[in-house]
């Protein structure tokens, strides 16, 4: 059995679904799912059981005291939920291994090739940002401003292949939780900075097809060799920054692979409504002009909304500054 662990909430409970359909969809093997709960409904729980069930594969719900992260910083489009990650190999003693993902990623192919990969003594096996291959200048900037020497690989912690044994020796979860307390008004992606702070040049590195970050991926790679199902395992992350999710917007790149598994769950009429309603929204505003203003390259840092003659800037997509009139 796979030991496979997400993170949700009812807000989420629909796209993880579709990551979990996804799973089980291309593995042979049969998964233990772990669902860090962060407040799920008693239905979406059921639907997702019966999901995973089906499958003859089973899931735990675990639920999450949110209030161990209460003073950790909460930006833009994460939550407090993100930290879950932290704890895992505390939460199951008895695992020396296990493989987390987040609920806004695809899994193409077989999971089990990115769970039996080596780890060759690392804590932790992650994919590098394709960004910092791209923009070195500035992502070195935000490298800086976390005190991350050049020759460390910045990672995405959305998939992370998990050493557990080592992590409890090695007490990481403690080091994770200080170590965000210490820092807490430097962080601009929390977890992951934090995640990429205590590994510094001390994790295994995999393969780029194990996180492909849609927008910068379809950008600058051909995206069709590492969509081969037959080739090898890929995943796909829709990540929220600037709005990648095929449930938000019609053109999202690969969405063809979200939307042929989200059509195999239950709430497959909920997110085509999810998706017609928020294209409807965006119609309904044709003068609305909304330009980013990013930090070191890629983090959408503010948000610019021109309509008519006012205009309005958001700090993080959330947070208004100001609104003014123009001239």
């Amino acid at each position: 059995m796979i030991p496979v662990f997400l993170i949700s909430d009812e807000n989420y409970a629909k796209y993880t679904a579709v990551t979990i359909k996804s799973v089980l969809s291309g593995t042979k093997e049969k998964i233990d799912f772990y669902l860090l709960d962060g407040g799920i409904s008693a239905e979406s729980k059921k639907i997702i059981s019966e999901i995973v069930n089906m499958a003859g594969s089973s899931i735990e719900f675990i639920p999450m005291d949110l209030s161990l992260f209460k003073n950790f910083p909460d930006i833009a489009h994460f939550s407090l939920n993100m930290y879950f990650r932290y704890l895992i190999p505390e939460l199951k003693p008895n695992l020396d291994k296990a493989l987390y993902i987040d609920t806004d990623m695809i899994i193409g192919g077989d999971i089990s090739k990115i769970y039996n990969t080596s780890l060759d003594g690392y804590g932790l096996g992650a994919v590098p940002y394709i960004t910092e291959e791209l923009h070195i200048k500035s992502f070195q900037k935000y490298k800086d401003n976390l005190n991350l020497p050049k020759n460390h690989l910045y990672f995405n912690s959305g998939l992370l292949l998990i050493d557990c044994k080592y992590w409890r020796e090695h007490n990481i979860s403690n080091a994770l939780m200080t170590m965000t307390a210490k820092l807490i008004h430097k962080l601009e992606m929390p977890d992951q900075d934090i995640l990429n702070i205590v590994f510094t040049n001390n994790y295994k590195v995999l393969p780029r097809q194990y996180n492909l970050v849609v927008d910068e991926s379809v950008k600058f790679l051909n995206i069709n060799d590492y969509t081969n199902s037959e080739k090898d395992c890929f995943v796909l992350h829709f990540t929220g920054g600037k709005g990648v999710r095929p449930w938000v917007r019609f053109n999202v790149p690969c969405r063809k692979f979200f939307w042929d598994i989200a059509k195999q769950t239950p709430y497959y009429k909920d997110l085509q409504s999810e998706l017609l309603i928020n294209q409807i929204s965006l119609l309904e505003k044709p003068d609305n002009i909304t330009k980013y203003v990013t930090l070191f390259g890629f983090i959408p840092f503010l948000k610019i909304v021109t309509k008519g003659k006012k205009e309005k800037i958001y700090l993080f997509d959330v947070i208004l500054l100001f609104s003014s009139k123009i001239k």
